[in-house]
């Protein structure tokens, strides 16, 4: 029974990173209708970043901070640059998907040249692992937990109670409409990728201090992780992103435990697809252009 209740704990501090980095790209997703397939390298840029900062004497957390700032920015002059002059053309979807394709190669290999293949890891300390109650947690991993509820509780106070927040949730659902009734989609839009970037390289330095490498491929390997989790929340739906990366945070973990840890994203994987074929929409269905 202990051993349950400690994967479980393992689960919440995979699932508090999942989480930050299926929300950011579900945001984008439910803004752009298209999936950024470079956003696990955009997780690991802000991860570099951050070790880059910290190495030259920042304090981490700060180091954090310049990590998100510098992920946000790459996240809007890709917007400006590639997306947004693609979308003015009324290019096909399939075409906006093969640009990410071809971004994602050119940041993870920018990446290699800048910082190499070899594995590094930050300097910072996570703690010894402490018993709160029968969970066992690092200092490191309740703060992990603890940035990850606050910022989420944030952008749920952005979304729901400010004025960027409704134009940006009506940009989603229709952004003819939204244009057409005064909204700045552009500038909607540019933001999205802004805010977007900042919780995924949030989430690239967690992952990073989870596993305790930090590698060029580190957000590319868990790319597909983070799409099941939105998948499973249901494609759009930031609330719906949540809900999926604590299921499946905690699946893997728990997993891990009746069979080899190897294994454990092939059988969380297989429990998406079984919820899918019961309910095809996810658990939170989306609503809008996302849909």
């Amino acid at each position: 029974m202990n051993l349950l209740a400690e994967a479980v704990g393992f689960g919440l501090v995979t699932a508090a990173v999942i989480a930050l980095a299926a929300v950011g790209l579900s945001l984008q997703v439910s803004v752009t209708n298209f999936v950024n397939f470079a956003y696990g390298d955009f997780m690991t840029f802000g991860a570099y970043i951050t070790y880059s900062a910290n190495v030259a004497g920042l304090n981490f957390f700060p180091a954090v901070l310049v990590g998100a700032a510098g992920t946000g920015l790459l996240g809007v002059v890709s917007n400006w640059v590639i997306f947004r002059p693609l979308v003015k053309r009324k290019s096909r979807t399939l075409v906006l998907l093969i640009c990410t394709v071809g971004l994602s190669f050119i940041v993870q290999n920018a990446m290699v040249l800048i910082w190499g293949t070899n594995s590094d890891r930050y300097t910072v300390s996570i703690g010894n692992a402490l018993h709160i109650g029968p969970f066992l947690f690092t200092p490191g991993d309740l703060i992990l937990i603890a940035v990850a509820f606050g910022l989420l509780a944030l952008l749920h106070i952005f979304l729901q109670y400010t004025r960027f927040g409704t134009a940006l949730r009506a940009t989603s659902n229709n952004s003819d409409l939204a244009q057409a009734c005064g909204i700045d989609t552009g500038r909607v839009i540019t933001w999205t990728w802004a805010i977007s970037g900042l919780f995924c390289a949030v989430a690239g330095v967690g992952l990073a201090l989870e596993t305790n490498t930090l590698r060029p491929a580190l957000g590319f390997n868990e790319l597909f992780v983070i799409f099941g989790a939105i998948i499973l929340g249901g494609i759009g739906r930031v609330y719906g992103a949540m809900l999926g990366a604590l299921i499946i945070g905690i699946l893997t973990e728990v997993s891990g435990m009746f069979a080899d840890p190897a294994y454990k994203g092939a059988i969380a994987f297989a429990v998406v697809v079984l919820v899918l074929l019961i309910r095809p929409q996810g658990l939170l269905p989306s609503r809008g252009r996302s849909a």
